[in-house]
């Protein structure tokens, strides 16, 4: 199991901050120059986590460019981070099983929604069989 705040203390030269959600509405942010990963003060747990993965990977891999650069870059992270948090798509499986909601699923796997989400956004043709295969056999018609 990764472990992000282990990641974060890695990253020597780097501070954590926080702030408020009035100041900014993002779930977190990477500035290059100051060396500062910075976490909204108001994130659950699950969400505390992957956001702070996420930032750890935007730190170690350098600042981009604007436009469609870093918006290729973002995306790039979010596949990075879901794929980090859930490797194995077989407690994915398991969760969305018997879960309720994604929002359920997220936190039975300790990632936020979005994560999750992110998760099955990428997932490859073997991991889309074992889904549905694992979805049907807990709802045989």
């Amino acid at each position: 199991m990764i472990h992000p705040w282990r990641r974060l203390r890695t990253l020597t030269d780097w501070e954590l901050r926080w702030h408020s959600p009035e100041d900014d509405a993002d779930a977190g942010f990477t500035l290059f120059d100051e060396k500062v990963i910075s976490l909204r003060a108001n994130l659950t747990w699950e969400e505390r986590r992957c956001t702070v993965l996420h930032e750890c990977l935007h730190a170690e891999r350098g600042p981009t460019l604007v436009g469609v650069l870093a918006a290729r870059e973002e995306l790039h992270v979010r596949r990075e981070t879901a794929r980090l948090l859930l490797p194995d798509i077989e407690p994915v499986a398991e969760a969305l099983a018997w879960s309720a909601s994604i929002d359920e699923a997220a936190t039975e796997l300790m990632v936020d929604a979005g994560v999750l989400c992110d998760r099955l956004l990428w997932i490859d043709a073997a991991e889309r069989d074992h889904l549905w295969q694992r979805g049907r056999d807990s709802n045989p018609r």
